[in-house]
């Protein structure tokens, strides 16, 4: 009996130890955010407009230290055109970042032809790529 007894004592004393590892573990895992979606306000642009971008990201918790680059627009030259970086703060939930941007003139001789332009909005934490979302924006002369 006491055999039995010392082995249900050893089973429960391993459920506890790791029933309190797996609770630890998830309360320091870091919050994770993903870029849920960007929208802009026309869908044609057109010289000199400005451009009002919504950023919607999720996240599991809060974050610091995290930044929100915004670049595209690359012109005939190789120049990039736009190029952002923003705090990004994080609470759990949604979080509503808005960003204008003025755009360039288009025409042939600024290198920058009507056409389509891809913009990308990378979430970083420290250095580490969490998330990122590509759209594309219509320029017009």
């Amino acid at each position: 009996m006491e055999k039995n007894s010392l082995i249900l004592t050893i089973v429960v004393v391993v459920i506890l130890i790791a029933a309190s590892a797996m609770a630890l573990t998830s309360l320091f895992k870091p919050a994770s955010a993903n870029v849920y979606s960007v929208t802009t306000d026309k869908d044609v642009y057109h010289s000199n407009d400005v451009m009002m971008m919504k950023i919607l990201i999720n996240s599991t918790g809060s974050s610091t230290d995290t930044s929100l680059k915004i670049e595209g627009i690359t012109d005939n030259y190789g120049q990039t055109r736009l190029s952002h970086i923003m705090s990004a703060n994080l609470t759990p939930g949604s979080n509503l970042f808005l960003y204008d941007y003025h755009l360039p003139s288009c025409s042939k001789c600024s290198g920058l032809n009507p056409g389509t332009y891809p913009i990308i909005i990378t979430l970083e934490k420290n250095g580490t790529i969490l998330s990122n979302k590509s759209i594309m924006v219509n320029l017009e002369q």
